[in-house]
């Protein structure tokens, strides 16, 4: 008798764990506009701090309040010019995401987001001139605090727009933030 409580009490908790976690992956594309707080050398900026960027991304919802998803983010080669100086600058990041949703109104079609993470940051700045060519890259991590909105058009489709705070430890950049523009396919 002991054993048949035991496994209708172990059976009640995993069909409990089943249905409170939904386990629904999705992947994401995004339009990114990447804007650099830099150090500024004799108050002028000598790097394109403002950069367009995609992002890719694969997450799991795990609950429809929570998630995690991870990033992969390129920015394009921003240039700037200081007389024959020419100055090139871009970055790559990669990392992870723990997502918070708040569903909206009854239908849940519109969700609030916030999210909470670690990315580690990639840089690489070049300056070629009369008689210079130099080349400089730095690397590190870097917290990430976002917040945004999401509209579900069906259950396997949503946009998605975010705003991202990064404190990166790379030399030269103090913070990064994005805003993102994106849709997300659902499993």
């Amino acid at each position: 008798m002991k054993k048949y409580l035991l496994l209708a009490g172990v059976a009640s908790i995993m069909s409990f764990n089943a249905n409170a976690m939904e386990m629904k992956p999705y992947v994401g594309l995004d339009y990114v506009y990447s804007m650099m707080d830099t150090d500024k050398l004799d108050g002028v900026t000598a790097v394109e701090e403002d950069l367009n960027a995609y992002a890719i991304n694969a997450g799991v919802r795990m609950h429809k309040n929570f998630g995690v998803e991870a990033f992969f983010q390129q920015t394009e080669e921003g240039k700037k010019h200081h007389g024959d100086l020419k100055v090139k600058d871009k970055y790559h990041a990669y990392g992870l995401d723990l997502m918070g949703y708040m569903p909206l109104g009854c239908d849940e079609k519109v969700e609030l987001l916030g999210s909470l993470g670690m990315g580690y940051y990639d840089t690489e700045v070049k300056a070629e001139g009369k008689g210079i060519r130099e080349k400089a890259t730095d690397d590190g991590w870097g917290w990430r605090l976002g917040a945004g909105a999401q509209y579900n058009f069906t259950e396997n489709m949503a946009a998605r727009v975010m705003v991202r705070y990064a404190d990166v430890d790379v030399d030269g950049i103090d913070n990064i933030v994005d805003l993102t523009a994106g849709v997300r396919y659902s499993f």
